[in-house]
């Protein structure tokens, strides 16, 4: 098997499809079995379970209190790692109630697998803290 990191911008728009619009479980179906995600504040490994079906109920939940209207991938750059891995920087974009055509951008970086005929998402790491800098542009 070998990694195609060409196709990783069609995976990250179904990613921000599901993110507001889909349900946990086809989120969920992005993830390999176990993840770590990682941000400013810290890190957590986490089971693709019944838990995290929950939590990601509440993010996207969270997401349209907050009023995100949208979500989109900007730029993907990917850097093949192994036949299997890929390292993926997404520059993203989201717009919100309050900002109306105003986008807010931000960054996540993904360390990707080719997985039959998709890529899971191993771990990410996020460089800011999503609720601070929402509360820092006035969303919440």
């Amino acid at each position: 098997m070998t990694s195609d990191p060409s196709d990783l911008l069609p995976f990250f728009e179904g990613y921000a499809r599901a993110s507001l619009h889909g349900e946990p479980s086809e989120l969920a179906a992005v993830y390999a079995p176990t993840f770590l995600a990682a941000g400013p504040k810290g890190s957590a490994a986490f089971a693709n379970d019944a838990k995290l079906l929950e939590w990601l109920g509440q993010v996207r939940d969270f997401n349209r209190a907050s009023g995100m209207r949208s979500m989109r991938p900007t730029r993907v750059e990917a850097q093949p790692l192994s036949a299997a891995h890929a390292l993926a920087t997404v520059q993203w974009s989201a717009r919100f109630d309050k900002t109306g055509d105003r986008e807010i951008a931000f960054q996540i970086a993904y360390l990707v697998e080719r997985s039959a005929d998709t890529w899971k998402i191993l771990a990410y790491v996020s460089q800011e803290d999503q609720e601070d800098e929402m509360k820092r542009l006035g969303l919440l």
